[in-house]
């Protein structure tokens, strides 16, 4: 009776929009959550690992604004999430088939990059859209499952690994996108936004090709600077995220610690995002964002110092503090600071030119790093960077909350 009470409270979309958030990231880590562990254990290098990282990263920075474009303008996040879920199934597939060449092997990440890794841009957007129709739709708690269903997945598919190895890895994977699946059908749809009117006064109810998209978005200073520091948090956070799995090495764990050291970051995720959701009204976004960023500093500083578990521990729990507020504020700050029209455009784009190109440096030049110097090198540098994203922000930040509403004419 009890629980029926709380489904009845948190209503039918948040219940959906959780499946859709929690059942992707259950999915995502099944596959990208222990690629470089799964490369390692078939033989291959740091340098190899980190190419994979690199191609998904190019993959994704040109694949993400495209479809954010797309999503705008030609077919709705629901179609399109339909689509690419049920093609990322046979891919996964093809992943484990072809792990015993290189070339295939790339390949077949490169491809699950394309279509998958550009999702949560666009589920993020749909909520958004969700909510302006109902304002019961919660963001945070929905994105919030994402984060809490990511940290059981780690927690229990590291030991899974190492007790059935990693052939579960495709039907696993199988398991989750069908749920997603189920839950994006019974969504209701919304529209593009650069396709239909947002509001009969508005000569921006034209349709904005992808060149216009991309200059207004470009002398928006604003939206330029905040990319900008964000580009160096994913550099910081991905250069010692990405060889994760070695850092556990070095102090004598196994996937079973891997597993949990990504399941405490994941689930410190979701009490930041629900204090997020709380204060964002409150106090300045540009205050809260150098706040986000500084937990990369405390955790790139933990991993430098290293030891024993416990200091990795405290530095994931660092990382998902920041995390956490970074993935709320990064949406809330580019949809009060971008047109309305172009906003899945400017998430993508955004996304892009952050988590992907951060991917490319931070991927790459961890992957040197560690085999010309080592680990400690490695975490001197991220620390360093994750200091450079605050003070490239710093001047934003002093701008208080912006309450204008943007529209294109």
């Amino acid at each position: 009776m009890r629980m029926h009470r709380v489904l009845e409270a948190l209503g039918r979309k948040n219940l959906l929009l959780m499946g859709v958030q929690g059942f992707y990231w259950c999915a995502y880590c099944t596959y990208f959550g222990f690629l470089v562990l799964y490369m390692q254990n078939r033989g291959y290098s740091n340098v190899q690992c980190a190419l994979a990282q690199v191609l998904i990263a190019v993959a994704t920075l040109i694949a993400q604004p495209l479809i954010g474009y797309l999503t705008d303008t030609f077919i709705t996040c629901k179609k399109f999430l339909l689509i690419t879920t049920a093609l990322a199934i046979p891919v996964a597939f093809l992943f484990q088939a072809s792990m015993v060449s290189p070339v295939l092997c790339y390949g077949a990440v490169v491809l699950q990059a394309i279509l998958f890794y550009p999702l949560p841009s666009l589920i993020d957007s749909w909520t958004m859209a969700l909510r302006e129709r109902d304002p019961q739709v919660q963001y945070p708690l929905t994105r919030s499952a994402g984060s809490v269903l990511y940290a059981l997945t780690a927690l229990a598919f590291g030991n899974v690994i190492a007790a059935l190895g990693d052939g579960i890895v495709a039907p696993s994977f199988l398991l989750f996108s069908i749920l997603m699946f189920l839950c994006v059908w019974f969504l209701e749809e919304t529209p593009c936004r650069n396709k239909q009117p947002q509001n009969e006064d508005l000569e921006a109810a034209r349709r904005i090709s992808g060149v216009e998209a991309a200059k207004i978005l470009l002398k928006n200073k604003t939206y330029v600077f905040f990319i900008l520091s964000c580009l160096l948090y994913h550099i910081a956070n991905k250069s010692t995220g990405c060889f994760i799995s070695n850092y556990v090495v070095n102090i004598g764990g196994d996937s079973g610690g891997l597993g949990a050291l990504m399941f405490f970051s994941a689930i410190m995720e979701f009490p930041s995002m629900m204090v997020m959701g709380r204060i964002v009204r409150r106090y300045p976004l540009g205050g809260l964002h150098l706040f986000a960023l500084s937990g990369v500093v405390l955790k790139n500083f933990f991993f430098l110092i290293a030891s024993s578990m416990p200091l990795l521990v405290v530095g994931r729990l660092a990382e998902g503090m920041s995390y956490g507020a970074y993935v709320y504020i990064f949406v809330e700050f580019i949809c009060r600071n971008t047109p309305k029209q172009l906003n899945v455009t400017a998430l993508s784009l955004g996304t892009a030119m952050t988590s992907a190109l951060g991917g490319i440096i931070g991927n790459y030049a961890a992957g040197l790093i560690l085999d010309l110097w080592g680990l400690a090198p490695l975490s001197l540098s991220a620390t360093a960077v994750s200091i450079a994203a605050m003070l490239v922000f710093l001047p934003v930040s002093v701008v208080k909350r912006q309450k204008k509403i943007y529209s294109v004419k």
